[in-house]
């Protein structure tokens, strides 16, 4: 979810000497930092007929996008998936000609709820805090009848908003009671942004909350009003599918195998597959990756590498993280650098698990769950399940998750967190016997927390640079949207702007030799 739409340029996937006024061929981007965030920005200069170089410190590239592969199982140690509603990561996907490899969630049951000690079904309808649709939500067994009737009071409750950026927690339980924060709002918001629902910000990550108490008073209407509309329009674009297949032969849905409801979206052969794709289409491209390298400086000079290179610089982005960003930003802008420092970073732990189906008492048919009781774990993906071929025939891949948030366990030891996590999956999922694949993945201090208070944090960060250093910018998840798609999204922004800048800076004659140049190496 985005804190700020950030609206990308269309871009060429030819080089940029072919769009008037956009020669960039004699600028030289570089980039710090090579998940997804620092490729994405990579493929932007390229495209624009920039010079570009990338500077990872990691053996290899991707960032925290890592998928493996081992006894035929395919085990995200990252994010899994990414929301086909924002378009910057199927834009890009196309742009790689990897489109035929897109795929949706399977048909198994969606996400349940841990509530109150049993696994309960989503409500049909439920979005991540308010129900689109009125009935299941009455006839949930989530909630209580006492909570129900305390959320039903939004529909009186005056506005009671004020002015200022609140958390969302607060605002919820102001109009709706305590039950639909802690079984709805805190699981799926705070399992998204890795922080608990009474530390994030509103107007960062649900600013439509804030719109919708605006426009219709009450946040239940305004949800219900919603849902309608979104399901006519699905039902019109429907319509307009089979006209159009009718017509023409042809299934208008390809690319997107699965059921076209959910708006989760993935590759093939693993977000990893992406990856592959931007580094082997930017070296092909003249761009120099180079891993294992650290950057010690950043100045006016250039980059300043460990080695003890220094990289001209015409244009820079800086994707490698809040505390990375803002070590090297500290020199030359002590104040964007401590609004950075401001930024509070979350550890989780992924727990990946494998059982052959014949040691469930039933074959799981469920994508999964998410924890609104008090515990360590904040829920479990099936993976298997959730995306085809990310196990064997006869086996069943799952993923828990120990974010920090849930107190210490994501820091014990793995023979404990393991036994931990198995013991409370397994009367769960009735399972037995000892998992056939266990692997744990820790991301220590990795996620930015949107708290109160993120979008003027993030404002000095952008409005310094923009002052002070135009040819700067800092993109990825710390400040504009933590999924997939908002970091490659900003990525793209903040390398045009980056090079945008350099150009008016510094304008120069075309060179006849544009197009070989851009392929040259510092």
């Amino acid at each position: 979810m985005s804190t700020a739409d950030r609206v990308t340029t269309p871009t060429p996937t030819v080089s940029g000497t072919d769009v008037p006024g956009t020669d960039a061929s004699h600028c030289h981007l570089v980039v710090v930092g090579g998940g997804i965030t620092g490729l994405a920005a990579a493929w932007q200069g390229m495209t624009r007929g920039a010079r570009v170089s990338v500077v990872e410190s990691d053996d290899h590239f991707g960032g925290k996008v890592v998928t493996d592969r081992r006894d035929g199982f395919l085990v995200e140690q990252g994010p899994d998936s990414f929301v086909a509603y924002r378009p910057a990561a199927l834009k890009l996907i196309e742009e790689l000609g990897l489109s035929d490899q897109v795929i949706a969630p399977g048909g198994g049951r969606r996400v349940s709820l841990l509530s109150r000690g049993r696994l309960r079904p989503m409500p049909a309808g439920m979005g991540m805090v308010l129900p689109t649709r009125m009935w299941p939500f009455v006839t949930t067994t989530v909630l209580s009848w006492p909570d129900k009737i305390r959320a039903g009071l939004d529909l009186v409750i005056p506005r009671r908003l004020p002015d200022h950026d609140v958390a969302i927690g607060a605002f919820l339980r102001q109009r709706l009671g305590d039950g639909i924060v802690r079984r709805f709002a805190d699981p799926m918001v705070g399992g998204i942004y890795g922080a608990g629902i009474d530390e994030l910000s509103l107007d960062a990550v649900l600013p439509s909350l804030r719109d919708n108490e605006r426009d219709h008073r009450s946040l239940m209407v305004a949800s219900l009003a919603g849902g309608r509309a979104s399901r006519r329009a699905a039902r019109q674009r429907a319509a307009q599918n089979n006209t159009q297949q009718n017509s023409t032969g042809r299934n208008n849905s390809a690319g997107t195998r699965g059921p076209a409801a959910s708006p989760f979206r993935t590759l093939c052969g693993g977000l990893g597959q992406l990856i592959d794709a931007l580094v082997d289409q930017l070296r092909a491209g003249g761009v120099e990756l180079m891993a294992n390298t650290s950057v010690d400086l950043l100045d006016r000079d250039g980059v300043h590498l460990s080695d003890g290179r220094v990289l001209p610089a015409d244009a820079v982005v800086l994707a490698g993280g809040v505390a990375s960003s803002a070590r090297l930003l500290r020199p030359q802008l002590p104040a964007a650098a401590r609004a950075l420092a401001q930024i509070p970073l979350a550890s989780t732990t992924i727990v990946s698990l494998a059982w052959p189906v014949s040691a469930f008492d039933v074959a799981p048919d469920s994508q999964g769950w998410l924890e609104a009781d008090a515990s360590p774990f904040s829920g479990l993906t099936a993976s298997s399940i959730k995306f085809a071929g990310r196990a064997p025939d006869g086996s069943v891949l799952m993923r828990v998750f120990v974010p920090d948030k849930r107190g210490p366990l994501t820091d014990a030891p793995d023979d404990e967190l393991l036994g931990a996590v198995i013991d409370h999956v397994r009367p769960l999922l009735g399972v037995h016997g000892a998992p056939s694949l266990t692997q744990v993945t820790r991301w220590h201090t990795v996620m930015p927390k949107y708290t109160v208070g993120h979008l003027e944090r993030a404002a000095v960060v952008d409005s310094t640079l923009a002052e002070q250093r135009p040819t700067w910018a800092v993109a990825g998840s710390a400040l504009h949207g933590v999924g997939l798609p908002d970091c490659i999204s900003d990525a793209r922004h903040s390398a045009d702007e980056v090079i945008d800048a350099a150009l008016a800076a510094t304008p120069a004659a075309p060179t006849e030799n544009a197009a070989t140049d851009r392929t040259e190496t510092p």
